[in-house]
């Protein structure tokens, strides 16, 4: 399997139906995310939880482009129904999300150790209803 499969199965298999044998595959049991050391586990618990904040959320692969054998860069577009009680202080359950974000994947011997995140936040948190405002 190449690494843009292994990339396109991860958010086919993980973020659109909740698939975690998918993430176990793909990342190495410590990598770099956004520059920070973090073990595979621990993330996940963190991005199950995230996704289970909406009940139909799907990510769509827009994009998919690979520089040498190392480096898989994807633009995806998420898509989601808000259905947490309460998530960061928001509650507006029903509401959908449409945003878009851009990932850079680092590969060594077939797994993942380096991951670059970038998605549209303010777009969703605006979407779902914040207040937006300028950091103090």
């Amino acid at each position: 399997m190449s690494n843009q499969e292994r990339v396109r199965r991860y958010w086919e298999s993980f973020w659109s139906r909740g698939d975690t044998a998918a993430v176990d595959e793909l990342y190495a049991s410590t990598f770099r995310l956004n520059g920070h050391e973090v073990r595979r586990g621990e993330w996940l618990e963190e991005a199950v939880m995230w996704r289970s904040c909406f009940r139909d959320l799907s990510a769509t692969v827009d994009l998919l482009v690979a520089s040498g054998e190392s480096l898989v860069v994807s633009r995806v577009l998420y898509s989601g129904t808000f259905e947490r009680e309460t998530y960061r202080g928001l509650s507006p359950r029903g509401r959908l999300i449409e945003i878009s974000g851009i990932d850079i994947f680092r590969f060594e011997d077939g797994r993942v150790v380096d991951h670059w995140h970038e998605a549209d936040h303010h777009t969703m948190f605006a979407q779902l209803g914040a207040e937006l405002r300028p950091a103090e």
